[in-house]
């Protein structure tokens, strides 16, 4: 494979990886759990919605994975710095509407999860090489 060709496959599986986990988790968080908080949601909305969170990242990360044939970790790399860079702006800006260890959690579960089904992917058997 060329530089171009890896170039543009890591592009493309970037974009599509977190374009894929904005809308698995808006799905999980705002569509299936009606606005996930800590303060509004009961304990059992918080543990499901948090496995789903977590489920949404693993899919993300998995579809990435696909994109990009196995070859490398740059998008996962550049999702999971996106994900720091939003958890930092948030954490300045405050506009969370639950504790920051909860957050937080949630945004690591985000991480590793990506990161998860990166390694998923990898050990997928049907995946191209």
């Amino acid at each position: 494979m060329n530089s171009r060709t890896r170039v543009f496959l890591t592009v493309m599986a970037t974009i599509i990886g977190g374009l894929s986990l904005m809308l698995y988790t808006t799905i999980s968080k705002d569509i299936l759990f009606d606005n996930l908080s800590f303060c509004n949601s009961s304990s059992q909305e918080l543990v499901l919605g948090s496995m789903s969170l977590f489920t949404s990242a693993i899919l993300a990360g998995f579809i990435s994975t696909l994109i990009v044939v196995k070859d490398n970790f740059l998008p996962h790399f550049f999702i999971s710095l996106f994900i720091v860079a939003k958890m930092s702006f948030a954490g300045i800006c405050d506009p969370w509407h639950g504790p920051l260890w909860f957050e937080t959690g949630l945004n690591l579960s985000l991480i590793g999860g990506i990161w998860l089904g990166r390694y998923g992917a990898v050990k997928f058997p049907l995946a191209p090489f």
